[in-house]
This record gives C-alpha cells, structure tokens and sequence, in this order.
C-alpha cells in the first residue's frame, strides 16, 4: 500500500509540474434538475435477496444535471451512480472533443439504468427508485441541451 501510494504521489508532482495554463479559455458552469418517475420494491420484499420481485409507484425522483465546461472539454455530472451505457451514448453525441462524465456529483438519486438495462435482473436494477423508460433520454437529452445552451 505505502509503495503504490508514493507511485501514485510521484505521478501527480510529475502531472502538476507539467501542466500549462492559459487565460484564453473559457469556462462556464451550468446545473439544472430532472425529474423521473419514482417505484419502489413491493412492501416486505428485500431487492438485494429476491431479485424476482415486484415494484409500485415510488416517490419521483430528482436527478441533478451538472455542467462544466472547460475550453473544449466537457464535465457531465449527474447525481447519482449512472450505467455504463448512459455514458457511452452521452460522449457519443457529445458536440465537445472530450467529456467526462462524473456520477454520484452533488446528491444521490441512486442507481440509475439505461433503458435496456431494465430487461436484465440486477442489484442495480432491483434497487434502482427510478422506473423505466426516464433516465437515460433525461441525462444525456438534458446535458446535451445544457452544451448547447452554455
């Protein structure tokens, strides 16, 4: 542990010292809030045992969309932890050279799937509050329209 931790230390000195500022890029930030409809786990049905188990409607669930743009990169931030395939569409269709998407960034909307992940049984998808069909079009249709915007 000590040895991979100076590795990892002496990499970020060497990263730090090379890095070059300028002060013609841009930034801009940008946040906005989406909301999905809620379900929950069928009442005395424990989601990580039972993976064939029922749901009902939930409460909605609040997804916080951030954005920050960085010259030509893009930080997609969305609170809660997002699917791979959530993100792999987002750079895809991403007008910007490179985005990153980071999850679980200012709240925790729980798990959030892609549509087709829902056709799988999953921890994920059995403990997600989010139904399926919002989530994926919500994020990457809502920070797409962010980078459009700002």
């Amino acid at each position: 542990m000590d040895i991979l931790g100076r590795i990892l230390g002496e990499e970020a000195v060497r990263v730090a010292g090379e890095i070059k500022t300028s002060s013609r890029v841009r930034l801009r930030g940008a946040q906005r809030v989406v909301t999905c409809p809620g379900q929950r786990a069928s009442t005395g049905v424990n989601p990580a045992r039972d993976l064939s188990i029922q749901f009902e409607d939930g409460p909605a669930v609040n997804i916080r969309l951030s954005l920050l743009k960085v010259g030509n990169l893009a930080f997609a931030g969305v609170s809660g932890e997002v699917l791979t395939n959530i993100g792999a569409r987002l750079k895809k269709e991403s007008p910007f050279t490179t985005t990153i998407m980071v999850t679980h960034c200012n709240g925790s909307s729980g798990y959030l799937p892609d549509d087709a992940a829902y056709q799988q049984v999953s921890y994920e998808i059995t403990t997600s509050r989010v139904k399926p069909g919002c989530a994926e079009n919500a994020i990457v249709n809502g920070l797409l329209e962010m980078m459009d915007q700002y």
